[in-house]
């Protein structure tokens, strides 16, 4: 990648990073109200977004296909569930989101990640591969395992 590419893409991960309590109240507002009223960032409210999430897509191509904003809000809310529930829980502050755009075999290369302690992961990996799953609690297990 040239360096104008990766300075081109970092500054798109910049804007996305400013429009990303934007994107999410616009997510969380999309909902149903029985679903939005129980969207506290809990480890809880992650069951519940998932389970909401399975009932509308039965196949990961399926959200892929979607526009661009519905992957995105699942991605983000998954993702800062996991910050707050990892740094209230481990009393770490978590980074912020980042990007990698240096090593290209990395496998969440040219995502938003998230990093707490040991942890690192890509909520939209995440929220992809728990339609593939079809458990209802895939997000929730993976963070109480983090947690443990």
């Amino acid at each position: 990648m040239t360096e104008k590419t990766r300075d081109e893409r970092f500054d798109l991960f910049q804007y996305w990073l400013m429009d990303l309590p934007d994107t999410l109240n616009r997510f969380i507002d999309s909902k149903p109200l029985y679903i939005r009223d129980q969207l506290d960032y809990s480890i809880e409210s992650l069951d519940i977004i998932e389970k909401y999430l399975l009932s509308k897509s039965s196949h990961n191509k399926e959200i892929i296909q979607e526009p661009v904003d519905i992957l995105n809000g699942y991605s983000i809310y998954v993702g800062e569930t996991f910050r707050k529930v990892l740094r209230d829980k481990t009393d770490r502050d978590p980074n912020t989101w980042k990007i990698e755009l240096d090593d290209v075999d990395y496998a969440f290369y040219n995502l938003p990640i998230i990093k707490v302690g040991a942890y690192t992961g890509c909520p939209r990996t995440l929220v992809t591969a728990c339609l593939d799953r079809k458990k209802g609690n895939y997000f929730s297990e993976i963070l109480m395992n983090q947690i443990k």
